[in-house]
């Protein structure tokens, strides 16, 4: 089984569970989907039914042995009618070092999608974008196909973690928000969750120490 170096955190679960709507069946996307760990939210909210996208096929095939429906498909093409879902939860990638894909062959340790997996990533696949223009038009484009399958005030529900670059704070938080505004949806709360991150490289102390859960809502056709 192929591990996936970026899995939601589980302390994260009941935040996320606790930012849905109660007392009722939901269905929930995570066009991002990884291994699937979103569906097990269902441990918080039972009845709700989780789907997902998924570019590489190792963990994909995962989502779905976990009860994910996630088909080999990517986040700009979303394989979902329109206003099918009640809630968007997910956590795209940093834009970070973990996105560095070049096949290093020293032993240093390393912690990113491409040494994880074991092979190159598909084109289409973020975890191979380090934070900057491609980073963020692709995203622009992948929040817009999620906003088509949302439902009219459906639930957005983000994680997202700022990084640090040559000692600067990169602002992938505060980009997705305004992002995410200007496709029509208003920011309902904010969670900051403590955590340290991976310490390893030449900058491994180098860490915004907490990620941030933020609850958004679509705006009504």
């Amino acid at each position: 089984m192929t591990a996936h170096p970026a899995t939601y955190t589980t302390a994260l679960l009941p935040i996320l569970a606790s930012l849905l709507p109660a007392g009722r069946p939901l269905r929930i996307l995570d066009p991002f989907a990884g291994t699937g760990k979103v569906a097990l939210l269902t441990a918080w909210r039972p009845g709700i039914a989780t789907y997902g996208t998924e570019l590489e096929a190792e963990w994909a095939a995962q989502a779905t042995a976990r009860g994910c429906g996630t088909p080999i498909s990517s986040a700009l093409h979303l394989p979902y009618p329109d206003h099918m879902f009640d809630a968007i939860v997910t956590s795209p990638t940093y834009g970070n070092r973990m996105a560095d894909h070049h096949a290093a062959r020293d032993a240093s340790p390393r912690h990113t999608y491409r040494h994880v997996l074991g092979h190159p990533l598909h084109p289409e696949n973020t975890g191979a974008m380090q934070w900057g223009s491609l980073y963020c038009d692709f995203h622009l484009r992948a929040w817009a196909e999620c906003r088509r399958v949302l439902q009219p005030g459906g639930l957005f529900i983000l994680n997202i973690k700022d990084h640090i670059r040559q000692g600067v704070r990169q602002p992938v938080t505060a980009w997705h928000v305004r992002a995410l505004t200007q496709l029509g949806f208003t920011e309902l709360t904010r969670v900051a969750v403590p955590c340290p991150g991976q310490r390893h490289g030449a900058n491994g102390q180098a860490r915004v120490n907490h990620e941030t859960i933020i609850q958004l809502r679509a705006c009504a056709d």
